[in-house]
């Protein structure tokens, strides 16, 4: 079957194909209303050198190039599950992801947050923040860092509005419009297969019946072969007697 039939046969079955179409609308609506977008923010810290790396008077920026691995640790530690847990607990739905930050090759840590409002994402990012300051606070008392020789943090950047992230909401709503799109096709399709099934075998049973009546006749043009044949043998057996 080519395209130019599989379009007749859905034209055919416009009383199936007319209604799913509406449903799908219907039903594309209202999954893009159920399923609500993600919200996004961001923030940056970054982390210092102790003041015994400094000179007196010295910039701490220009003494960055040694705390690469220091940030590693710190979003090692940061991204454990436990951590993670404790923050998004009271936040169904939410994702924290801490990584290096990829734009830039200083210890910078970037704390993206996924949340199912803005309210919520900018908490989530406050105290990510500060969990991270503590983290890195608690991995120093452990070795017994001296004040002077503790690695600081400060903060970079913090978004202050979230970015709508439409991805969710995209794949939800797409999913459900192609799934009653092809259940409306395969309904149509099913039903447009049975009623040609059902014409064909309608065709065969009446060629079927057609040809009994030509079938009986051969058979009574036989017999009547037959007994013209039977009459002409008795008709030469007479013939010999009488010479």
């Amino acid at each position: 079957m080519n395209l130019a039939d599989t379009l007749r046969g859905l034209w055919r079955r416009w009383y199936i194909v007319v209604p799913g179409l509406i449903l799908t609308i219907a039903v594309a609506i209202a999954a893009w209303q159920y399923i609500e977008p993600d919200y996004e923010r961001e923030g940056t810290q970054l982390l210092l050198p102790g003041l015994a790396s400094i000179p007196e008077s010295g910039n701490p920026y220009l003494y960055l190039g040694g705390l690469s691995q220091a940030a590693d640790v710190v979003v090692t530690a940061m991204s454990s599950e436990r951590e993670l847990d404790a923050l998004v607990r009271d936040y169904p739905g939410a994702e924290i992801v801490i990584t290096r930050d990829p734009l830039t090759s200083g210890p910078q840590i970037l704390t993206t947050v996924t949340a199912k409002s803005n309210a919520e994402a900018g908490k989530i990012l406050v105290e990510t923040m500060v969990r991270t300051t503590q983290v890195l606070g608690e991995l120093q008392n452990v070795n017994g860092i001296t004040a002077r020789n503790r690695i600081g943090i400060e903060s970079i950047t913090v978004d202050n509005q979230s970015t709508l992230v439409q991805k969710t909401r995209l794949l939800g709503t797409g999913g459900a419009t192609l799934g009653m799109l092809l259940i409306t096709l395969l309904t149509a399709g099913l039903v447009e297969g049975l009623s040609t099934r059902k014409r064909r075998d309608g065709k065969a049973g009446g060629k079927k019946t057609d040809s009994l009546p030509s079938s009986a006749g051969t058979r009574r043009d036989r017999r009547a072969a037959t007994q013209s044949l039977s009459r002409r043998s008795r008709r030469s057996r007479h013939l010999r007697r009488l010479r």
